[in-house]
């Protein structure tokens, strides 16, 4: 397992540190690489997930990869809906920006947003008891902690952490 694990971290290194001088690493929302980027984003992202589960859940090579297969599934009901809040995010980031031709459409792409916001929220659950329907208690535990610090952390697809927020409060004791 321990090399399936390197294996996995290595190749997401080299993927994302394979950078070219004609490639910028960085870009708008309308930049025109921007869609390249976000595909790759979406595969490593699912790599670290896959990866980081197989881990905390001690999951053999071929468990690892038969999640794998699961949650690429979920990825495909995710990506329409990410490519919906893609578009919402540019018309708003346009208004922000001043477009007149955006500024009457800021309303109705913030409801869409936060329907979508809700719809992934909702194909994240399916997710979830479908990976953990039968897992002992202990493993759904260690399943739902991960998971959790993993959307925390901003590693996950939804809408919080990243670089661009500010780190989750966390609680005096």
């Amino acid at each position: 397992m321990k090399k399936l694990i390197a294996a996995a971290v290595l190749a997401v290194s080299a993927v994302s540190f394979a950078a070219t001088p004609d490639r910028p690493q960085l870009g708008g929302w309308d930049d025109e690489r921007s869609e390249e980027r976000r595909e790759g984003h979406e595969k490593r992202m699912r790599m670290m997930l896959v990866v980081g589960i197989a881990e905390a859940l001690s999951l053999s090579e071929a468990e690892a990869i038969r999640l794998a297969d699961k949650i690429k599934t979920f990825d495909d009901k995710r990506k329409p809906l990410r490519e919906q809040m893609f578009t919402s995010m540019k018309l708003l980031k346009a208004a922000a920006d001043g477009d007149a031709a955006s500024l009457p459409k800021v309303d109705q792409a913030t409801t869409a947003l936060l329907d979508l916001r809700q719809q992934m929220a909702a194909v994240d659950k399916e997710m979830f008891l479908t990976v953990s329907k039968d897992l002992t208690p202990q493993k759904r535990a260690q399943l739902a902690i991960f998971l959790a610090k993993f959307m925390r952390e901003g590693k996950g697809h939804g809408m919080r952490g990243g670089r661009h927020h500010a780190p989750a409060p966390q609680q005096k004791r």
